[in-house]
């Protein structure tokens, strides 16, 4: 057997979404080496559950690999394995490149942080890694697959609405400006959504606050019995967004949040609120157009850009830094 090892000095306490896109990094690059993949614990940050801090391989527990064909094993169960490998077969390197037939029994790659997609040299590893993962770097359908703990109870939640069922997303935080704000208040929601023939819609949201005083509306605060005591808030996350990708119209906040688990109707029935990217700095800049955007799959063949994020215009960037400096 031969191993990719990412031996990372500092750990980022992030989000769901941006650790699942790192170990879809490894993963990818694994698999081009045709190597096991030594999957480390990654940490999911406190700011999103309610100040508690959690660690997790992620596999199994929110997400699932039954549908991407890639080798590994835990950092847990590879560190005895790791102390019977002569340093002679063991190749260390940082964040370039390497020749994906080398001999060598273990590659570690021994970098600074977790921050994976920051390896912007494994190109061909970004590549199929956006297959992967999906959300954010590229518009499909992604592989990664919701486990069955998770379809379970996304699917008693879907038996008990209403078809059609509209799904939406808002995500209320960090990326939230005046203009995002207006768009998400009910009265526009409810105009916006008019564009489909619905009977109930299943909605979620970071912002407890946030209510849609219709009949029609339901948050998972309706499902409590089927949902249970989850005190985790990444486990549901990752049951409302199921939920979302599984609704017969999706609805989410920006133009490049596409599904975020692997599902089985391959239409075109995905819309953003409006045209900001989730990565976008500069979305203050931006007009959101008066009616819902309609988000189209990507070809999957084609790549649009090498890195694993898009690039920032450079002015915007460095306007928002002379007013953030102003404001100290």
């Amino acid at each position: 057997m031969r191993y990719l090892y990412y031996k990372a000095t500092k750990k980022y306490g992030e989000g769901l979404l941006d650790r699942r896109s790192c170990l879809m990094i490894l993963l990818a690059e694994a698999k081009l080496s045709n190597r096991v993949a030594v999957v480390p614990k990654f940490q999911l940050g406190s700011q999103h559950n309610n100040g508690k801090p959690l660690e997790s391989y992620l596999i199994d527990e929110y997400i699932s690999l039954e549908k991407i064909d890639v080798d590994y094993i835990l950092e847990e169960d590879f560190l005895d394995i790791e102390k019977t490998i002569d340093s002679k077969n063991v190749l260390i390197i940082q964040d370039q490149p390497f020749d994906y037939s080398t001999s060598e029994t273990l590659v570690v790659r021994s970098l600074k942080t977790d921050n994976f997609w920051s390896l912007k040299k494994t190109y061909d590893a970004f590549s199929l890694a956006k297959l992967y993962h999906g959300v954010g770097v590229k518009f499909v359908i992604p592989l990664v697959s919701a486990p069955n703990h998770i379809k379970t109870i996304g699917d008693q939640i879907l038996d008990s609405l209403e078809r059609p069922v509209v799904g939406v997303h808002l995500r209320r935080g960090d990326r939230l400006n005046k203009k995002l704000n207006d768009s998400m208040n009910e009265e526009t929601m409810l105009r916006k959504l008019s564009r489909f023939d619905y009977n109930s819609v299943f909605y979620c949201t970071n912002d407890r606050n946030y209510k849609i005083n219709d009949a029609r509306f339901h948050s998972s605060n309706k499902f409590k019995t089927l949902l249970g005591d989850i005190k985790d808030n990444y486990l549901l996350f990752a049951i409302e967004m199921y939920i979302v990708d599984n609704c017969d119209f999706s609805v989410r906040t920006f133009n490049d949040s596409s599904p975020f688990f692997n599902i089985e109707n391959q239409d075109n029935k995905n819309y953003s609120i409006c045209n900001y990217s989730m990565h976008g700095s500069n979305n203050s800049f931006s007009k959101i157009p008066k009616e819902l955007v309609t988000c189209n799959y990507e070809d999957y063949n084609k790549d649009k850009r090498k890195s694993f994020v898009k690039a920032r215009p450079f002015f915007p960037r460095l306007i928002n830094a002379v007013i953030r400096k102003i404001k100290r």
